[in-house]
């Protein structure tokens, strides 16, 4: 039997939540579809329905509710767009565009539940290492479309017509297409500019 190693179902979990950005919130009886970003600081944002942010119990599934989801107990606190929070909002836009709902949350996963193993919350958000370079990475990047063109092809086996990197992080870079995010996933970490440049040129 294989044996139970905690930390390597952790990394894995943490990948799978990385790499998706959209699930399916239940609050009471109903399900409600939701897209999400990770802040620089570790913090999962979504847009928020008045009636999600009543106290109650939540569970999100990622990337939605089905046999193979990862299943998240969280809790939302409400934010305003306006003051030093305003850069959640303006990071997920950059990623998904209007939101469908004029309140905003950060969501703290409790607890999760993944292939049937259970995991603590806290390592599911982490901060971005390389978050100093992201902005000049994004600048740098979506200098050379055809370039993330071939990576999504390389990389995702996806064709993207308009690409857009949004976002840089040690597991990877996020590409906005216009029919939603393709993740674009490393397999060994990423800790600086050099690694990141390197990754993307990926060879036919």
């Amino acid at each position: 039997m294989e044996e139970y190693d905690e930390q390597q179902v952790l990394e894995t979990a943490w990948k799978f939540l990385r790499c998706n950005t959209t699930g399916t919130l239940r609050f009471g009886d109903h399900l409600h579809e939701v897209s999400y970003v990770f802040g620089n600081d570790g913090a999962m944002i979504i847009p928020a329905m008045v009636a999600m942010l009543q106290p109650q119990s939540l569970v999100m599934y990622v990337p939605e509710y089905g046999e193979d989801c990862m299943e998240m107990h969280v809790t939302l606190e409400q934010f305003s767009e306006t003051g030093d929070d305003g850069v959640y909002v303006d990071r997920w836009q950059m990623y998904h565009g209007e939101p469908p709902d004029v309140q905003w949350a950060k969501v703290t996963i409790d607890a999760a539940r993944f292939h049937g193993m259970f995991i603590d919350g806290d390592g599911l958000q982490r901060e971005n290492e390389i978050a100093v370079d992201e902005p000049l990475l994004c600048i740098q990047l979506n200098g050379d479309i055809a370039e993330i063109v071939s990576a999504c092809k390389q990389i995702a086996n996806v064709e993207v017509e308009t690409p857009v990197v949004v976002g840089v992080d040690q597991l990877g870079v996020d590409v906005r297409a216009r029919f939603g995010i393709v993740r674009l996933e490393s397999d060994a970490p990423l800790t600086n500019i050099g690694e990141v440049l390197t990754f993307m040129k990926q060879i036919p």
